[in-house]
């Protein structure tokens, strides 16, 4: 675009008349009009006006004015080769056009896919690994908002590659290469985080994805809808002149000085009336509240004095402390809180931390005690709260009564993950907040609202939504050295946090978990990948396997998301996201080509409960007419129970939907893993049940390998299993014995194991036991029908068992790689 279209195309899209945009510059309008007209040109002192009057970095309008920025200049001057080559790999970043091909057609008729037989696996985990530990880093298109068991996109993209590509196919060298498929249709009914959806949308699939829940629908459709990032910046750059100061002055104090400050984080205590004498007791299990995330490393902790509550510097190895405002001596690791009780500091009586607050019928009160104030001077301190920051907080919670603006004052509901808060009094969604949260996060959303309607306003809206997680009484403090904040579902679980911290909503350049740091490392992060998408690929040096950015092998993303089927039907490349019962569509029959889904387990986290927590702020910011119009994302239609036999009869809905919209010759494939035999026998009941039958397994690296669920385990679960399905019409194969299938079981479990070992990746009992399960359904399902394979596969069960016993000792006595060395911090990028 020409400098002239590119400036009247700016101030239209800010509202600028020519005149008020003269004025900001301080030049004649009739100048700036024969400047916009192409008829004069622009110098470099109006350039830099421009610039700051539309909200455009002047390197970027110095470039479209053909002019080199000058900290380009100086790198031309010192190195002219160097910049050029850059640029030239520049271009090759961004040449995914999307009408572009990327070569030949690669779907191939009825014929066995890759995913089949010899699918690289365990090369492919080399790379799931690393992009497990940085998922946000590696595919960031993802991660605009929560959701939960978000999968990996490498596995994605090769899962896709292996559905559309003939047997023999070398599926690692496609995964590398730049690819475009000739728009096979992929569908997901479990669409979540949107990985499978976004990597088929990269490969030029036509795209259908679906989920039940309305959190996971919308922040899917700002993931792959087309967001203007300068339009985008400019919208940010409006809430920083107008709400972002009113915001920052409630986390504004004085520290020890008496000098003005910022407050990164305020700490509070739950307290609870002791049921015996009445005193308030303060739920503290230890007076260390701040240390470092390495605190071996860095010893130094912050202790609150019970006594006189000052704070104070001391050693993580100390076993005593003395105080150095009141001399009092206490254990720095003990608290009137110890597990599910506490201890009052009045009477002694001990009592139940729960039922207490349940008695009570209301949440437990919360105590301002600390702050960790950020200087003028860029240093930080930790200081007791004052007198005037109680003051403060009252005043915000006088104005956010005063100005009466929306708050989900909604109901909490009883279910699996709701039951621990409802014992501990809460009752409604807003009570997850303080006053001073409260009154931030509306006026914030206020602001986004009086912003110009469209998918850039609409990304804000989710992104504060997001934001949700990390400003709430249910967030803690992880410490420095890290992510300040630990938001409140690093468990999974809705837990009551005893010392909750309370973040600087907007935020500051030191902070973690506002809205201007996830702005930046979240929103920004994404729009900039789906303009220039790159892949992960490995390299090997001194033995520690390194990631490194490889950009050119995938078309740009974001497409005009579709609501609805269209009469005519999907346009090749098309995306139409819709939000409903997977059970039931709108997909006519025989349209797709595969399956591509990662369904929920049936006893694991129940998603809606976790997800009303933001559905219903966004039933408030969205309007009546959106899905969120419901009071709750719960619907009976849910893939979720905690009984087997429920579970899979809903999951048997889906699949049915599944068989009914695929092709004849398409496939059905979905990660799975479960540590129990119900867990197998349920969801085998739902594959056969819809018409399916397994005819292959693959298993793949799944998320981090220290997630929160895995740690807790005994035998945790690395891997998830690629279920690939056919329908049961057209698995041809003979049925055998069972004894006979069950040796081919274990001689294909056994290859499969041996592939990791050969990658110095020894496997854990379960990991090992999940590939013996799925292969022996694999070999049952041959001739059988679904009772038939059921009842085989109960009977086998303990052979199974013992099987996977015997395959988990034999493994090589290689020691397991060390999966700290795989940080996945980008080291460098490449275009080849």
């Amino acid at each position: 675009m020409q400098l002239h279209a590119f400036l009247k195309s700016r101030r239209a899209q800010l509202g600028l008349s020519l005149r008020a945009t003269a004025a900001g510059c301080g030049v004649d309008p009739a100048h700036l009009s024969r400047v916009e007209a192409g008829s004069a040109p622009a110098s470099d002192a109006l350039l830099e006006r421009l610039a700051d009057v539309l909200s455009v970095p002047l390197d970027e309008l110095l470039l479209v004015a053909g002019r080199v920025p000058p900290s380009l200049r100086r790198l031309v001057e010192r190195d002219p080769h160097q910049v050029a080559a850059a640029l030239n790999d520049l271009a090759g970043m961004m040449v995914a056009e999307p009408g572009e091909s990327y070569g030949g057609p690669v779907l191939g008729g009825p014929t066995e896919r890759s995913i089949e037989d010899g699918f690289p696996f365990e090369h492919l985990s080399e790379i799931a690994e690393v992009e497990s530990w940085r998922k946000e880093v590696w595919r960031p298109v993802y991660h605009t908002h929560k959701w939960w068991a978000q999968r990996l996109g490498s596995v994605f993209r090769a899962v896709i590659l292996g559905c559309t590509t003939p047997k023999g196919t070398a599926v690692m060298d496609l995964y590398a290469s730049a690819v475009k498929l000739p728009g096979p249709v992929i569908f997901d009914p479990f669409m979540g985080s949107g990985t499978t959806v976004g990597e088929a949308h990269k490969l030029g699939c036509t795209v259908i994805g679906r989920d039940i829940n309305p959190v996971a629908w919308r922040a899917v459709r700002t993931a792959l809808a087309p967001i203007d990032r300068t339009r985008l910046l400019a919208l940010f750059a409006q809430l920083e002149a107008t709400v972002a100061p009113e915001l920052r002055a409630l986390h504004t104090s004085r520290d020890g000085a008496g000098e003005p400050c910022d407050v990164l984080y305020w700490f509070w205590v739950k307290q609870l009336d002791c049921p015996d004498c009445g005193l308030a007791v303060d739920l503290f299990s230890s007076r260390v509240f701040a240390k470092h995330a390495y605190v071996k490393k860095y010893p130094k902790v912050q202790l609150i004095c019970p006594q006189c509550d000052e704070v104070f510097a001391s050693d993580f190895t100390n076993t005593r402390a003395i105080c150095p405002a009141c001399r009092q001596g206490f254990d720095p690791h003990a608290g009137p809180a110890a597990g599910a009780h506490a201890d009052c500091g009045g009477c002694g009586t001990r009592f139940a931390i729960a039922k207490t607050a349940r008695t009570r019928g209301v949440p437990p009160r919360h105590r301002l005690y600390a702050k960790l104030v950020l200087r003028t001077d860029g240093s930080k301190a930790y200081l007791r709260a004052t007198p005037a920051d109680a003051a403060a907080y009252a005043a915000a919670g006088t104005r956010l009564r005063d100005l009466d603006l929306p708050q989900p004052r909604v109901e909490i509901q009883s279910g699996y993950n709701t039951r621990q808060v409802l014992n501990y009094g809460y009752t409604r969604w807003d009570q997850f907040f303080n006053d001073r949260q409260l009154l931030g996060i509306g006026l914030l959303s206020r602001a986004i609202g009086d912003l110009p309607a469209g998918a850039e306003r609409d990304a804000l809206f989710v992104l504060l939504s997001g934001v949700l997680e990390f400003n709430n009484l249910f967030a803690s403090y992880k410490g420095e050295g890290t992510g300040a904040v630990r938001h409140m579902f690093s468990h999974h679980v809705l837990k009551p946090e005893r010392t909750p911290i309370e973040a600087n909503l907007w935020g500051t350049s030191k902070s973690s978990g506002s809205f201007l740091n996830l702005f930046q490392s979240r929103l920004l992060r994404a729009v900039d990948y789906k303009a220039a998408p790159f892949e992960l690929a490995l390299d090997d040096t001194g033995g520690k396997r390194a990631g490194r950015k490889v950009f050119g092998k995938s078309r740009p993303m974001g497409a005009q998301i579709l609501d609805a089927w269209p009469p005519t039907g999907l346009a090749p490349g098309a995306v139409y996201l819709s939000c409903g019962d997977s059970s039931a569509t709108d997909i006519p029959d025989r349209t797709v080509d595969a399956v591509v889904t990662d369904p929920p387990f049936y006893d694991n986290v129940h998603y809606s409960e976790l997800a009303d927590f933001f559905h219903v702020w966004q039933r408030l910011w969205f309007g009546e007419d959106a899905p969120e119009s419901a009071a709750t994302t719960r619907h009976p239609g849910e893939v979720q129970d905690t009984e087997s036999s429920r579970f899979a009869g809903k999951l048997q809905g889906v699949f049915a939907e599944c068989h009914r919209v695929l092709k004849d010759d398409g496939l059905l494939v979905f990660s799975y893993h479960h540590s129990r035999e119900d867990g197998w026998t349920a969801v085998a009941a739902a594959v056969l049940e819809a018409g399916f039958k397994l005819v292959q397994i693959q298993p793949v690296k799944a998320e981090m390998s220290v997630a929160m669920p895995k740690l807790a385990a005994k035998s945790p679960i690395d891997l998830d299993v690629l279920m690939v399905c056919r329908k049961a019409a057209a698995d041809r194969r003979p049925v055998i014995a069972i004894a006979a299938a069950m040796d081919r079981a274990l001689a294909a479990a056994e290859t499969k194991v041996r592939r990791f070992n050969d990658t110095e990746r020894r496997l854990s009992l379960n990991d090992v036991r999940i590939i013996v399960y799925s292969q022996a359904l694999v070999e049952l399902c041959a001739g059988r029908r679904p009772s038939e394979v059921l009842a085989a596969f109960e009977e086998s069960l303990n052979q199974c068992a013992a099987i996977s016993q015997g395959l988990f000792a034999g493994q090589d006595d290689r020691p397991r790689r060390d999966v700290a060395q795989a940080t996945g911090l980008p080291v460098q990028a490449s275009l080849f």
